[in-house]
């Protein structure tokens, strides 16, 4: 409403209240008519200028206020880092943003970090303060103390190189876990690793698990040696993303990538049916050779077998032939080459060419051959 329009509506008001007080004043002022309708009369005036006070008030820009929370929500610590997704160092830091925002007093602190403690965190500070009135400062060494990683410098960095990215684990996830490795090294001896960034990219390419996307990567490092972690990543992902099988040399057509995969695929599948093949003919050689060692083993034995039983008779004939010893009843020797009694052979006085003729004298005085006889 315009404040040209509210002038004739404020005359036309009071020339409507001069009118009525006439009118008023021609009555009498005893009368209670009049009292009801001067107060009647005098509420109109005042709605009227209000009405014009608001009139005026809506051509003025009114302003719109928003509410913006300063501290974003806190996270509750557990102590467990894999549940948690954060570790004690960086709860702390948190806590102690907030706590320095809100201007908080010490019980008020003490207050706001025992209500974001969790399961055995909360267990663990309680059981540190035994009871009594700490400070904060109290408790985040009690968090510290107990939740704080374990591992010795030398450990972690062990750790942080022998990381590997796993199955299904993609590049982002990968670097993060090597960056919480390295950092958690670096607040125990700032001084371990002499350039994070550098080692933490070099880590990054080392443990990818394409060896392909490896070699790439390091060719693009030598070729851009400011490149940093996020340059490199970058790449891996787009690699990733474009599906290139063998390196910047495939052309980046997805025709030409189809029908290369294709090729590649009929490929392996002729080499593994040649593999298949290969494998049925050694199984085969082996059944073969299997059987050829029972035949040579069958044989072998048969030889034997044959040697033996030649080599029986055959041996006694052509060896030297071996008698048994001869006793009479007094258990005096029998010589076996004279045939006389109280020597043997080794020292038989008789020559070998008269055993014949000494032969027939000797068995006619035998009267046995049986052993001595025992006493």
């Amino acid at each position: 409403m315009d404040q040209d329009d509210d002038v004739p509506a404020a005359q036309a008001g009071a020339s409507r209240d001069m009118d009525n007080a006439e009118a008023v004043g021609h009555d009498d002022l005893g009368n209670p008519v009049a009292e009801l309708q001067s107060q009647i009369l005098e509420l109109g005036r005042r709605h009227d200028q209000v009405m014009s006070t608001l009139a005026n008030m809506s051509n003025v820009a009114t302003r719109s206020y928003v509410y913006i929370p300063r501290e974003r929500q806190l996270m509750p610590f557990s102590g467990d880092h894999v549940k948690d997704g954060q570790s004690v160092d960086e709860f702390i830091d948190e806590v102690e943003r907030v706590i320095r925002v809100r201007g908080l007093n010490v019980d008020d602190q003490v207050d706001f970090i025992l209500s974001h403690l969790r399961g055995s965190a909360l267990d663990e500070v309680k059981l540190c303060m035994g009871g009594e009135t700490k400070q904060p400062s109290d408790l985040f060494s009690y968090l510290r103390g107990a939740f704080r990683e374990k591992r010795t410098t030398p450990q972690l960095l062990h750790a942080f190189y022998a990381r590997r990215q796993l199955e299904g684990e993609d590049f982002r996830d990968f670097s993060h876990a090597l960056s919480q490795l390295l950092n958690s090294a670096l607040q125990q001896s700032h001084y371990a690793v002499s350039d994070s960034q550098l080692a933490l990219r070099d880590q990054f390419i080392e443990g990818i698990r394409d060896a392909t996307l490896r070699r790439e990567l390091r060719k693009l490092v030598r070729e851009k040696p400011q490149s940093t972690l996020f340059d490199v990543r970058e790449e891996a992902m787009m690699w990733v993303v474009e599906d290139r099988p063998h390196g910047a040399n495939v052309a980046r057509s997805r025709n030409i990538v189809s029908t290369c995969s294709g090729e590649m695929s009929e490929h392996l599948n002729s080499a593994s049916a040649a593999q298949s093949d290969m494998a049925s003919a050694l199984q085969e050689v082996v059944k073969v050779i299997t059987q050829q060692g029972k035949a040579i083993g069958e044989l072998t034995n048969a030889v034997r077998e044959l040697a033996v039983q030649k080599g029986g008779p055959s041996g006694s004939q052509s060896g030297k032939p071996k008698f048994k010893p001869k006793y009479i009843v007094d258990g005096q020797p029998i010589c076996l080459r004279c045939e006389d009694m109280g020597h043997v052979a080794r020292q038989c006085p008789v020559p070998r060419s008269s055993k014949d003729q000494s032969t027939a004298t000797a068995s006619s005085a035998l009267q046995g051959n049986g052993v001595p006889p025992l006493l």
